[in-house]
């Protein structure tokens, strides 16, 4: 009976020490995930893996292999080529092969041409206690209103009221303006990418503009469709994507007309009108609500519904919707009214 004891004690202790070095458990998988299956094969632009082992993500301790390429080398887990072709690539982890990924390089093109408009969004961070919000507003709005700009450039005011008490006041404007340089109020940032002041430093917002359109020419596009039932607002929000790569969308609800005080240097006017009022982000984040890795010429989509708080005036609030693209900044916008779809916006021919 002792030595059938130590006989079991020994084989428990051995698969004890198996299990801790790696001994397999056929039911979990691994699996080998790539950022996009096509890329242009110009040398730059890139695919990314990740290795799974179940749920949890092994990538540094698996093994990558590009198998239909065994002499090209392949080593780590991005891949770029100048060469045209179709990859196969396969990851190894404790032993065990994942599913093979097949990624397409296309031969260049030349510049991307897009069959969409390009819209900008510039933000406008102001307050009501803000002596020089009404004055930078009049500058910003210069610049948008020049013919250039006027029918691509959509504006959003986003009050803070940390500092003051602002009726229209919601927090994402303080966020925005730490996350943007925190030049002060008031403040503009033009396509989530570029930021300054309105107090001075002026001259920076027509070349933020500028840089939007020369820098960052329109890859997608937005389209919005809603309906509403009372105060309930329900949006969808398509995005179509001309080029591939992680994109996200961001919806705001903004009121026009809103009649309250506005401090205005030495002076408070009390009915004074304040125009392009962001009363709600409808979305989890500013930064976008991602619609993951979406193929060229391939769409996403996002629904959201929304109650509107009775002192709202639907007549005057818009949805304004921004397509986000890989790099974190607005592509393209779209404007529609509750109630209200629009498309695509097409280049005429």
């Amino acid at each position: 009976m002792k030595l059938f004891k130590k006989i079991a004690l020994l084989m428990a202790v051995a698969v004890g020490f198996a299990s801790c070095h790696g001994v397999e458990d056929d039911s979990v998988s691994v699996t080998l995930e790539a950022s996009a299956l096509t890329i242009v094969a110009d040398g730059q632009q890139s695919v990314t893996f990740q290795v799974l082992y179940g749920a949890s993500v092994v990538s540094a301790e698996a093994q990558i292999y590009l198998t239909s390429h065994p002499d090209m080398g392949f080593s780590g887990s991005e891949f770029k080529t100048t060469e045209a072709g179709e990859y196969i690539f396969q990851a190894i982890y404790r032993d065990q092969s994942s599913n093979q990924v097949k990624i397409t390089a296309t031969e260049p093109v030349g510049p991307h041409e897009s069959r969409f408009e390009r819209h900008l969004c510039v933000m406008d961070l102001t307050g009501t206690w803000c002596s020089f919000c009404p004055d930078g507003m009049t500058k910003l709005n210069f610049y948008v209103q020049k013919k250039e700009w006027k029918s691509i450039t959509h504006m959003l005011a986003l009050h803070d009221n940390t500092q003051g008490d602002d009726p229209m006041g919601i927090e994402l404007s303080s966020r925005i303006m730490s996350d943007f340089g925190n030049y002060g109020y008031p403040m503009f940032v033009t396509d989530l990418r570029d930021s300054g002041s309105l107090s001075d430093n002026v001259g920076d917002i027509l070349p933020s503009f500028n840089r939007s359109i020369d820098e960052f020419p329109a890859q997608c596009d937005v389209k919005l469709s809603s309906t509403l039932s009372g105060r309930s607002l329900n949006i969808t929000v398509d995005l179509f994507a001309e080029l591939a790569g992680k994109y996200a969308v961001s919806v705001f609800l903004v009121e026009d007309n809103i009649v309250a005080p506005q401090k205005d240097g030495s002076i408070t006017h009390q009915d004074y009108n304040h125009l392009h009022v962001v009363r709600a982000l409808v979305n989890n984040s500013y930064k976008g609500d991602s619609l993951g890795t979406l193929e060229a010429e391939s769409e996403g989509s996002k629904s959201y519904t929304y109650t509107l708080p009775e002192e709202w005036k639907l007549e005057d609030m818009t949805i304004v919707a921004l397509a986000i693209t890989p790099d974190g900044y607005v592509n393209n916008v779209a404007v529609a009214a509750l109630g209200e779809s629009v498309d695509y916006k097409y280049l005429a021919e």
